[in-house]
């Protein structure tokens, strides 16, 4: 058979997404430039931790402790971020070289900022579930991202997701499949186009009880290695290891990709 070469670009059905973003040799997860590197790959979405800090500020960062270099001693220092202010957290150097300059950890509203002028949806995992919940989607609106978002509840459940649609009328959510199940979501009618479940178990059981649950289907740490088994499920979102050059596995998959 003649080889066939489609003249523009595949159109996707899923989203992309980059976890904490994309890294390199030096740059950091759940920096402004692993976030910026996400876009420059392709990445329809990043996914970024929002957490409060002593004084009320939004940074995102992953663990409930922030360890980075202090500018001023060069040394390493570990703080807890619900007792530290935002200042001092977003004063610590994560990275530092020539292509990327200083990386530091940004604010939720940073970020955001960032997706705005970008066109990227941000993933926001809400560390604190349903407790910064009215904090968070104050920063999504003040940004401009209303509709933009994807809030990850960790099981802060159906009446959370009802207190930030009042708000935020088109966002959308994501959670476990154990938390978002058609029993639990039953106040929640547009579940279809509203929340995703996110799996790692790509066997056509739990795929299917997901699908049961109306929601639509994300599959996450994906991999080259393991890319062609979740495409078989036709997920509405990938998510990739901020490690995973998802521009190349998606590039690799089209081009080799039989249709008929």
């Amino acid at each position: 058979m003649t080889n066939l070469t489609r003249k523009t670009p595949f159109h996707k059905c899923w989203l992309t997404s980059a976890h904490r973003g994309l890294v390199d040799d030096v740059l950091k997860e759940n920096t402004l430039a692993a976030f910026y590197n996400a876009y420059l790959n392709g990445a329809d979405m990043i996914e970024t931790d929002a957490r409060m800090s002593c004084d009320g500020v939004l940074i995102c960062n992953h663990n409930a402790t922030a360890v980075g270099t202090d500018p001023a001693t060069g040394e390493t220092v570990t703080y807890t971020v619900a007792e530290t202010n935002a200042e001092t957290l977003c004063s610590l150097i994560l990275s530092r070289d020539e292509k990327w300059g200083t990386q530091t950890i940004p604010t939720l509203e940073q970020v955001l900022h960032l997706a705005y002028n970008t066109g990227m949806i941000v993933n926001i995992d809400m560390k604190a579930g349903a407790k910064d919940a009215d904090a968070i989607v104050d920063t999504v609106l003040r940004c401009g991202m209303r509709g933009r978002v994807i809030y990850a509840t960790n099981g802060a459940g159906a009446e959370t997701i009802l207190q930030i649609l009042r708000r935020d009328a088109d966002a959308r959510f994501i959670d476990t499949p154990s938390n978002y199940t058609a029993e639990k979501l039953a106040e929640i009618e547009d579940r279809n186009r509203r929340c995703f479940a996110y799996t790692g178990d790509f066997s056509k059981e739990n795929i299917d009880m997901i699908r049961k649950s109306g929601c639509m289907l994300a599959l996450i740490s994906l991999r080259p290695e393991n890319f062609r088994d979740a495409m078989v499920h036709h997920p509405d979102m990938c998510e990739y290891l901020h490690t995973s050059d998802f521009r190349q596995i998606e590039t690799d998959y089209f081009d080799t990709l039989k249709l008929f």
